[in-house]
């Protein structure tokens, strides 16, 4: 185990807590299954947004603000969500212990998620290339499930908050099965 996980997480951990798993996202995975979807609609709005702002930016006045406002956001939804995303996985850690979940992530500021294991409601697996994959912690809205993990979370906050979620882990079956018999209490 790395020492700067050791040093991330130690503040963090309760009496009797000791780390049996720590991790980062695969920064490299940028594409998701949603990316069907969300990539198409971007093109098109980008395409858009990009002939509107190019119409209003020959104007004077507020409308050249909205078509640069346009310009932005479809820039975002084009290319910039994967840059975003890449720095996001960065900056991103998890850790199992012998009583909890956690994720810090330390992007524009410093943000924790925990979660019991003996209150998980379920652990939801999805397995990509190789053996990197997925594991969700419980079970998100629809609406959350659309922008987990897109570049697009920011999104989430409106529909409610998210679920702990480990995204693009390397060995992702070994730390499913350390959870799920932590849950049963086989640890």
């Amino acid at each position: 185990m790395e020492y700067h996980v050791l040093e991330i997480f130690e503040k963090e951990l309760l009496d009797n807590e000791r780390i049996l798993w720590s991790g980062q996202p695969y920064p490299w995975s940028i594409f998701n299954r949603m990316d069907f979807f969300i990539i198409p609609f971007s093109l098109i709005f980008g395409g858009i947004a990009f002939i509107m702002g190019f119409f209003f930016f020959r104007t004077k006045g507020v409308f050249s603000i909205i078509g640069g406002i346009f310009m932005a956001i479809a820039f975002y939804f084009v290319i910039g969500r994967f840059f975003y995303k890449f720095l996001k996985k960065k900056r991103t850690y998890y850790a199992v212990t012998n009583k909890r979940i956690l994720i810090k992530t330390h992007l524009f500021m410093k943000k924790s998620q925990t979660a019991y294991i003996d209150t998980l409601p379920v652990i939801n697996k999805t397995i990509g290339f190789g053996k990197r994959g997925t594991l969700t912690f419980g079970n998100r809205p629809f609406y959350n499930s659309m922008y987990a993990n897109t570049g697009l979370d920011f999104l989430m906050g409106f529909y409610g908050e998210d679920v702990p979620s480990f995204y693009d882990i390397e060995g992702v079956e070994t730390v499913y099965r350390l959870v799920n018999s932590l849950r049963l209490g086989k640890e």
